[in-house]
Order: C-alpha cells, then sequence, then structure tokens
C-alpha cells in the first residue's frame, strides 16, 4: 500500500514527538537512529552522571541526551568562538549542561586549530588531499591558536560536587580523538564509557585507522557495545565515518549482579 506523502510526514512528525519511529524496511536505514536508545540503555545499566561531550559545536549531542531523559552533568567543550556563542545560547537556562571554549588534547599546549567552511570539519590535523571530493564545504577559511587541555587536569573540576562520578566521554574531534583519550589515562578508573567518531575513509592527514583505533580502545579494556553510521561516501555510498560506543569491559553486568 502506497501511503501519500503529506500523510506520511504527519504521522513521522507526530510519532517523533512520541518518542517513535516509522521505518520502512524496505529501504536502507541510517543506524544513528538507534543511538539514543542504545545510550540510554547503556547510561542506566553503568549508573552514568557525568557526560565530557568532545567537540559538541552547537550542542546537538547534549539535546539528544536530554531528550531521552538523560538527567545528569554535561561538560560541554567547544574550541571554536562562533560555535561556542551558539552553543551558550542552547544550554541557557540549564544549570547541569556546562560549556567551555577549550580544546582537549593529549597535552598542555596551544595549537593551530583548521578551521572549515563546514565548522564541524574542524581539526589540528592537515586534510587529505582533495577532501572537497569526499564532503562538501571542506575549505579551510581560518586558523586560530586555541588552548589544548587535558581530561586528567580538568578531570577534578568537571565532575565537582558528583559524590561517585561515573563518566561517559563523547569524543567527535575530527581525527583527533586518541589523543584526547591519552590525555585522559590517569582518570580512567572513572571513565565507564566512551563514544568516538572513527573513520573508514580518513579526511585527515595522520589520523589512526579506524582498525587502529579500536585497537587502542580495547588495550585500555573498552569494547564495543553498538556501531552506528555517521556519514556516507557522496558518489560511491560506502560507510565514510562510523560512532562506536564503547564501555569497560563486563562493567555494565558487574554493576547489574552487584
Amino acid at each position: 500500500m502506497t501511503v501519500p506523502a503529506p500523510l506520511r510526514d504527519v504521522v513521522r512528525a507526530i510519532s517523533r514527538r512520541c518518542g517513535y519511529a516509522i521505518l520502512d524496511l524496505r529501504k536502507s536505514q541510517a543506524t544513528s537512529l538507534f543511538l539514543p536508545g542504545h545510550l540510554k540503555e547503556l547510561f542506566q545499566n553503568s549508573g552514568i552522571n557525568c557526560v565530557i561531550d568532545v567537540g559538541a559545536h552547537r550542542g546537538v549531542y547534549g539535546s539528544m541526551l536530554r531528550r531521552m531523559g538523560y538527567k545528569g552533568r554535561i561538560i560541554a567543550v567547544e574550541p571554536l568562538q562562533d560555535v561556542y556563542a551558539e552553543l551558550c545560547n542552547r544550554v541557557s537556562g540549564d544549570s547541569n549542561w556546562r560549556p567551555l571554549n577549550i580544546a582537549l588534547g593529549q597535552r598542555e599546549e596551544v595549537r593551530p586549530l583548521n578551521i572549515y567552511a563546514a565548522r564541524d570539519l574542524s581539526s589540528f590535523l592537515a586534510s587529505v588531499p582533495h577532501i572537497e571530493d569526499i564532503v562538501p564545504q571542506a575549505q579551510v577559511v581560518s586558523v586560530a591558536n586555541v588552548a589544548v587541555h587535558t581530561i586528567d587536569s580538568m578531570f577534578a573540576e568537571f565532575v565537582e560536587g558528583i559524590a561517585d562520578p561515573r563518566v561517559f566521554i563523547k569524543l567527535d574531534t575530527q581525527g583527533y580523538d586518541l589523543k584526547v583519550m591519552r590525555g585522559a589515562l590517569a582518570s580512567l578508573e572513572r571513565i565507564h564509557g566512551v563514544q568516538s567518531e572513527l573513520s573508514v575513509i580518513p579526511l585527515y592527514r595522520e589520523m589512526p585507522t579506524y582498525v587502529q583505533s579500536l585497537a587502542f580502545f580495547y588495550s585500555l579494556g573498552f569494547t564495543p557495545t553498538g556501531f552506528f553510521t555517521v556519514t556516507g561516501h557522496r558518489q560511491t555510498g560506502r560507510t565514510l565515518e562510523f560512532d562506536v560506543v564503547l564501555t569497560r569491559e563486563h562493567d555494565a553486568y558487574l554493576r547489574q549482579a552487584a
């Protein structure tokens, strides 16, 4: 049966407002649709009460967490001045959602950040040749020196006032995710989950492959709980980037059994 497009759009809009989705299973579906539900269950099982949103951009991720019912602390880290201003507007009125205009990395330093026309592509790394053939608006429009801190150096500030911090780190740093995690090694005991954006087709020079990234997280004791496609190649449809969600091995199960 063919449903008229206007009626279909109305039904889908109503279902989304109620927290449901209507899917045509004959078509390829974006697996990112299932990320909020996956995180909700993981947060409940692992007792997550603090999310460090690294590469928060305009706060879309934090808004998703609030819609799924997460009421704990969100530390939203965004180094770009213009994007940070929009982030501050979004978090206004939510005292447990705290924006910071810094970058996070492996060491304390000041580094030049390549700012792209598409702000969410901005990176400390140089892009691969012909990146514009892979993703739109991939032109560097300016370079800004930004202050870089480590999670370890700021961890006490991030979790201040939380009696038993159980932290989840979301990483979206355009090829710099592992550098951020290397700056959090002294805090691993309190980090119970990670979400990282991995590239199948690298967009930046010197960034790790997705295989290297998964091996690194595994070496820290994290294992995947879900994979969610982010973007595909414009011409070929191949997966370009995906989010992986990981927890410390058996962490949620041990908590449930306690």
